[in-house]
């Protein structure tokens, strides 16, 4: 072959090629637009958006180990007083008592408790309902013996509609036995008790015993007054309260407001761990303010119960925990959970990766054409 026509078979370098140039910034608007303003924007958008949080206080509590005992009934703002008056055998015995009667005489205790939480009670009647637990007969009576009483909790507890309820309830329960079984609790020693017992987390049964002149009318009117105070004692045994008094109420509010300060830090804590650990949990705004609520109220609570005012450092603690309580259960935290980074990458690499081989290849043979252009000129 000859040396023109071995010439002529041969491309024209990079450099030489009048369309290179064109071609090499076809490259590089494509780099431009993929890597330069893509990937950005895609970041971007596809982000989780999570708002300022006050992480270091939230962080920076002490807490003291607490077992569940300790706290008997669940914190809450309100609670549901379900008053159920049982009668097992409404054919032979009717029952001349109203549920507003038992409200009514309960108002004035709750009211002077009402600081701390709102009690709204009801009432309900069961019918044909038995107690879960089988007494003994001793003589011409029927005992329940105390080992006896959780297994009567149960089947009253399968009918009662507290579990409908979204708040927790203190179930306040009247037994009125039958008329030819009267029914007595004893303790370990065999010795009769008030024929009441109560539960710390779920509430008390006051069972009560119809004279022999209601069994043989067939109409029993209980004592309103008794049955109250026995509920009073009751609901002071599950607020932990020693009395009724002034100083008692004190006690129970200041109690109430460090439990509330103790689980508002329990729970934003928790919550900073949480967000700290799980990055695609979405923090609105919405949620952040609840967060720098409860951080704000539960510190100037505390402040208020050094000082020994309890009552603003109520005010305060309830403000803390109703924030913190609303921001842990907030719905937009579980928004996108379902689509967390590692998932975002298994979805999006697949797409952005055949465009980009041939970009970042072309990139190559720019840096050749620069290289060869660079010696050419010198």
């Amino acid at each position: 072959m000859e040396p023109d026509e071995k010439h002529k078979s041969q491309k024209p370098a990079p450099t030489d090629d009048p369309e290179c140039i064109y071609r090499i910034y076809n490259v590089l608007s494509y780099f431009i637009v993929l890597v330069v303003i893509g990937i950005p924007v895609w970041w971007y958008t596809t982000r989780v958006y999570r708002a300022s949080l006050p992480l270091d206080r939230m962080f920076d509590v002490t807490l003291a180990n607490k077992t569940d005992k300790q706290f008997g009934i669940p914190l809450s703002l309100e609670y549901d007083v379900l008053i159920t008056i049982v009668n097992p055998d409404p054919e032979n015995l009717h029952v001349e008592l109203a549920g507003e009667d038992l409200d009514a005489n309960l108002q004035p205790f709750l009211s002077k408790i009402s600081p701390i939480a709102d009690f709204i009670v009801k009432s309900q009647w069961l019918y044909l309902t038995e107690l879960g637990a089988i007494p003994r007969k001793i003589i011409d009576k029927y005992v329940l013996y105390e080992e006896q009483l959780p297994h009567v909790i149960t089947p009253l507890e399968k009918k009662l509609w507290s579990h409908l309820s979204p708040r927790p309830c203190l179930n306040l329960v009247l037994y009125v036995s039958h008329c030819n079984v009267p029914l007595f609790i004893r303790n370990s020693r065999d010795e009769d008790t008030a024929n009441a017992f109560f539960s710390p987390r779920w509430g008390g049964i006051y069972i009560i015993n119809p004279d022999q002149n209601s069994c043989y009318v067939k109409n029993f009117k209980p004592d309103v007054q008794l049955i109250t105070a026995t509920f009073i004692s009751q609901l002071g045994k599950m607020l932990k309260m020693g009395g009724t008094t002034e100083r008692d109420v004190q006690d129970l509010m200041r109690r109430k407001a460090e439990d509330m300060v103790d689980s508002t830090r329990r729970t934003l804590k928790s919550l900073a761990q949480l967000l700290s650990e799980i990055n695609s949990i979405v923090i609105s705004d919405d949620v952040a303010l609840k967060i720098q609520i409860a951080v704000d109220n539960a510190d100037v609570a505390e402040d208020l119960l050094g000082k020994n005012d309890v009552e603003n450092a109520l005010n305060f603690a309830k403000v803390a925990f109703k924030n913190a309580e609303a921001a842990f259960s907030d719905p937009s935290l579980l928004a996108l959970l379902y689509f967390p980074d590692d998932q975002k990458y298994a979805v999006y690499i697949p797409l952005f990766l055949p465009v980009m081989i041939p970009v970042l290849m072309s990139l190559i043979t720019v840096k050749k054409w620069y290289k060869e252009k660079k010696l050419k000129t010198e």
